[in-house]
């Protein structure tokens, strides 16, 4: 049914009075510039929706022809990750590092105030004690222990606590050599 007949239809009131042909004339043209200019609203929404999608599409080609390419992603991938894995280790290098200074403090810390006969003697009984710590049969066991156990009965790793002094040269001195005469052999 359209409103036209709709409104010929139509009863108002108590009366149940219809509606003249200049009142549907007249609210059919009320009617249809209410629909006209709901459709134009509708229209310009609908035209600026199309441009803006328009636009998004263009936006979106220029970055896909920007992106790089699946080799160059592929490759930026395999950066990422080694620079991951670089990262990773430099962290874990780092702790270990720490942990071996701690380590060796706590080593040199055990030993008291025994001083070796060299360097090369003190990393070794060092190296030594931290080998030890890791073995799983000597669990429990304290670095002090483990030192105690390693240089026991050991002879030529510390310093003699006595230092030899110096002592002067017996018989004839250097000066006195020099002034004798030697013997003329012919």
């Amino acid at each position: 049914m359209s409103l036209k007949d709709f409104l010929e239809n139509l009863e108002i009131g108590e009366a149940k009075t219809k509606l003249s042909k200049d009142d549907i004339k007249g609210i059919l043209a009320e009617s249809g510039k209410v629909v006209d200019n709901e459709k134009s609203k509708l229209e310009e929404q609908f035209k600026k929706d199309v441009e803006s999608y328009k636009t998004t599409i263009e936006d979106l080609k220029g970055q896909i022809e920007k992106a790089p390419k699946s080799e160059e992603l592929e490759n930026l991938k395999s950066t990422i990750a080694d620079m991951e894995a670089k990262e990773q280790k430099r962290i874990a290098d780092e702790k270990a590092k720490k942990d071996d200074e701690i380590l060796t403090k706590n080593i040199i810390e055990a030993f008291g105030d025994k001083q070796f006969v060299n360097e090369y003697t003190k990393n070794a009984i060092i190296n030594d004690v931290k080998s030890a710590l890791k073995d799983s049969k000597n669990g429990g066991k304290s670095a002090k222990d483990l030192f105690d156990e390693l240089t026991k009965d050991k002879s030529d790793i510390f310093a003699n606590p006595n230092k030899v002094a110096d002592m002067a040269g017996m018989g004839d001195s250097e000066e006195n050599n020099n002034k004798k005469e030697m013997p003329i052999i012919w």
